[in-house]
């Protein structure tokens, strides 16, 4: 290859990795500027919470989507519990949340923990209107929704047995989200 065809391969090179960055650049532009925007609880113990949700307005329950975003704010890795996430519904005005437990066996705390290290994210998932081991069923109406997150101290002694060469440590307290509001229609 010559100088001209060097010269042109590298300036093709540049100019696609330039956009390629621009692009990339961009995205992470957008992530950071919605997390910026994103209204997180006080952190306690290390943790703190936000809730967010693409479909605060729905008919069908089963395409309900909400987000919990876990951040470990503290200094040590922390296990957390996805099992131990409860929903709060507070109906304004008309409407009423009621919570119907499903018959059969407990799910398992320990099922889907992960660990967070120190300055870490972890967005939880959730469709329709499964929470634990029971779903909500809301009637028409507006509510208020905040996310509870409680793991009592006494699960410790549970987790320290069931998983001895654990060098994270079980976050255990109570923490609450912010509210969304979400409306239930026709």
């Amino acid at each position: 290859m010559d100088k001209t065809g060097v010269a042109g391969f590298l300036c093709l090179y540049f100019l696609v990795l330039s956009v390629t960055m621009g692009v990339e650049y961009s995205h992470a532009q957008e992530r950071s500027d919605e997390l910026a925007t994103r209204t997180w609880t006080q952190a306690l113990n290390g943790l703190r919470l936000s809730i967010d949700t693409p479909t605060q307005n729905y008919k069908d329950s089963n395409a309900f989507q909400l987000s919990v975003l876990f951040e470990n704010v503290g200094k040590e890795k922390i296990i957390l519990l996805p099992q131990s996430i409860r929903r709060n519904y507070q109906a304004k005005g008309q409407g009423a949340a009621k919570y119907v437990p499903f018959p059969g066996p407990r799910i398992s705390l320990w099922k889907d923990a992960f660990t967070l290290l120190p300055g870490q994210k972890n967005k939880i998932n959730l469709v329709g209107m499964r929470n634990g081991d029971g779903i909500w069923t809301l009637e028409l109406g507006a509510y208020d929704l905040s996310i509870r997150y409680i793991v009592p101290l006494d699960w410790t002694n549970a987790y320290a047995r069931d998983f001895p060469d654990s060098k994270a440590q079980l976050w255990t307290g109570s923490i609450e989200s912010e509210k969304l509001t979400i409306k239930c229609q026709p």
